[in-house]
């Protein structure tokens, strides 16, 4: 069995990744502002702000839910289980890793920091270099046909 067909990454890279993004965005921001003049903050820019954390939050949520209801595996470093068609799935191949970019910039509107923007930017680079692409060489390898026929009707990202 090949490597990348056992398991997509060593390590659960991506929670690592994205947690380790919004901590460095948070102490760059409190170190190192770059935020928006505290004029140009609104009280409307800073609910839109939380309401993407909130949408963010709720499509993880909805996501750890159909892996759950699927009885499928949700860990990175592990082998994929089943491919999943339905929930977030039906319409994102990558629904977690589209939450986690939109949780940050939700963060960049809700706290006034242009450094979770940068963040958001970054950690999209790093998910699609370093985790989508490994992970989705392992669901072709484990799901072929099947997965190739998912590609073509759902979107990577949205």
């Amino acid at each position: 069995m090949s490597d990348i067909k056992a398991s997509p990454n060593k390590y659960p890279l991506p929670p690592l990744l994205t947690v380790a993004t919004l901590i460095t965005c948070y102490l760059l921001d409190k170190y190192l502002p770059i935020g928006w003049e505290p004029e140009k903050v609104t009280p409307f820019m800073r609910g839109s702000g939380y309401l993407v954390i909130a949408i963010a939050l709720l499509i993880d949520i909805w996501a750890f839910l159909t892996f759950r209801k699927n009885n499928a595996n949700m860990m990175p470093h592990k082998a994929a289980s089943q491919l999943l068609l339905t929930g977030p799935f039906a319409y994102s191949r990558n629904p977690i890793y589209f939450a986690n970019v939109l949780l940050t910039i939700g963060c960049a509107y809700a706290l006034g920091s242009r450094w979770f923007l940068i963040g958001a930017l970054v950690l999209f680079v790093l998910l699609s270099e370093l985790a989508i692409k490994r992970e989705e060489k392992h669901m072709e390898e484990n799901f072929s046909n099947h997965w190739r026929d998912y590609c073509k009707a759902v979107r990577r990202w949205i």
